[in-house]
């Protein structure tokens, strides 16, 4: 039986012998080319541009990212000025998750694996793993953050991932294909293409471009990507533009204009047009209207 061990912020060279969590805060902060055993990688605010040799992932706090053990990854904080961006970020020690998922899926045990193989993406930061990654971040505010306390915490966010990969697993399934590996890989490549338009929206993008990150042919990719998201890869884009304009109106001074091509739009008129068929209200409404709202709930602005 393995002997598990649990750390809060150990040093690097600990990484490999245990499971941990490490939590910083910075505005500025580069990691590069690390060997990270299997881990979760998430911000509480912020964010942070990881790069692997599979992609590179744009996180935010509605999101996070699994890197499998072995993964090689670099990091940079995403941010200008005084943004400080905060991780929250769990590894798990060899065998560890391998238990976890014996515990969800007896079936799915492969002896002959050192470890699990997640789907590296980005996931939406919701259900069993979101309220895990709340209790972390909430316990190691208070004085019950302890070596204990960490390992329930672990074993609950271990049970999460193993469910979570079991739900994939399910997902795929449901992607074309003759074999369930033929279907994985495909679920792989969508993906890898979805995060790429996920986290470079800001850039002049193309489908051809997309579709060479998914290592699909533009015309496949396209037809693919549409019965795997229910839109296409351009709408996808357009969608990902306007959700990152309505944050930064809602939370940045910068100005209409300024965010209308931060955010990758070429013209402000097409912008501001699609902005209100989406939301119901222009740029400048809406900024308006989550001001009255701010001062409404006693926020401070």
């Amino acid at each position: 039986m393995a002997d598990f061990r649990f750390r809060l912020n150990p040093r690097a060279w600990e990484l490999p012998d245990c499971s941990a969590v490490l939590n910083g805060r910075g505005t500025t902060y580069e990691v590069n080319d690390y060997r990270t055993t299997l881990s979760l990688k998430s911000v509480v605010r912020g964010a942070a541009r990881y790069y692997t040799p599979q992609g590179q992932y744009l996180l935010t706090p509605d999101s996070f990212l699994i890197l499998n053990d072995g993964q090689r990854y670099s990091l940079e904080f995403e941010g200008h000025g005084r943004i400080r961006t905060e991780t929250l970020c769990p590894f798990f020690q060899s065998g560890f998750l391998e238990q976890a998922a014996a515990t969800a899926d007896p079936d799915d045990i492969d002896r002959a694996a050192p470890t699990l193989d997640f789907c590296e993406r980005l996931y939406p930061k919701t259900g069993s793993v979101a309220r895990a990654l709340a209790g972390l971040e909430a316990g190691l505010r208070t004085p019950q953050a302890s070596t204990p306390w960490l390992e329930d915490r672990m074993y609950a966010l271990a049970q999460s991932l193993a469910a979570l990969r079991v739900q994939v697993r399910g997902e795929a399934e449901s992607f074309p294909g003759l074999r369930p590996a033929t279907r994985m890989e495909l679920y792989r490549r969508l993906y890898r293409g979805r995060d790429f338009l996920m986290s470079c929206y800001d850039r002049p993008l193309t489908v051809a471009e997309s579709a060479r990150v998914a290592t699909l042919s533009p015309f496949h990719f396209q037809r693919m990507f549409k019965m795997a998201f229910g839109r296409t890869p351009m709408q996808f884009l357009q969608e990902t533009r306007l959700e990152a304009a309505r944050r930064m109106l809602a939370h940045s001074g910068e100005d209409v204009t300024t965010i209308c091509f931060a955010v990758g739009f070429e013209s402000l008129g097409s912008f501001s047009w699609l902005f209100r068929r989406r939301f119901g209200n222009s740029p400048r409404g809406f900024r308006e209207n989550s001001r009255i709202r701010e001062v409404d709930g006693g926020a401070v602005a």
